[in-house]
């Protein structure tokens, strides 16, 4: 059987990173979300019960389901809640990412498996990818997409960048890199002409 590459997605918050992911996924390769993950297991009932031990029933939202947003702005408050929900939701969202991209590598329909997982790098999961996808885009570009889109101030944008690996140290170890400042058409030219260069690297290897 062929090997396919694994590439994994990197850069800063707001860079756009799910919005590569998704251009690759339009190619026919397989994503891999663990937002997406995360968003299941924080359904889980013994893992929701554990979040509501450790921070209260003001972590639900009217559904009575974890708000990720209101998660979110406890755990990034302090490095050490931050670890604590890390050391429990990220073995699981591991597990699963292994299951998904083991049944995606088998596929013979699938190009290539894409990992868009935040904190790839410092968590060390970057060691399981073939190859790293730097998504840059300028500073300013960033923290507009997230006031826009989370509605966050600059004060919290740099709490949660505080928690991030160097932008430019993800874009030294990162073998390419597509700019995200602009439209979605010139993005998905970049990614499609990345995916080929991929792919021919790929087959090279195998040669």
């Amino acid at each position: 059987m062929k090997k396919k590459p694994i590439i994994g997605i990197v850069g800063g918050i707001g860079a756009g990173k799910s919005t590569v992911a998704e251009e690759f996924g339009k190619l026919g390769c397989a994503v891999i979300s663990a937002d997406t993950l995360n968003h299941e297991i924080l359904c889980e009932p013994e893992v929701k019960a554990q979040i509501v031990e450790w921070w209260g029933q003001t972590v639900l939202d009217s559904q009575g389901r974890v708000d990720r947003g209101t998660l979110g702005g406890i755990v990034f408050e302090e490095e050490e809640s931050l670890q604590k929900l890390c050391r429990l939701v990220h073995p699981l969202i591991l597990k699963r990412q292994e299951e998904l991209t083991e049944k995606y590598l088998s596929d013979p329909a699938v190009p290539a498996v894409v990992l868009d997982v935040p904190l790839l790098i410092e968590v060390d999961q970057y060691k399981l990818c073939d190859c790293l996808v730097f998504v840059e885009a300028d500073d300013a570009v960033r923290h507009r997409r997230l006031r826009e889109k989370r509605g966050w101030g600059e004060e919290k944008i740099k709490k949660i960048e505080n928690f991030q690996f160097m932008l430019d140290k993800k874009a030294k170890i990162s073998e390419y890199t597509v700019i995200n400042n602009s439209d979605i058409p010139d993005l998905a030219k970049q990614v499609a002409v990345l995916l080929s260069v991929v792919l021919g690297n790929q087959d090279k290897e195998r040669d």
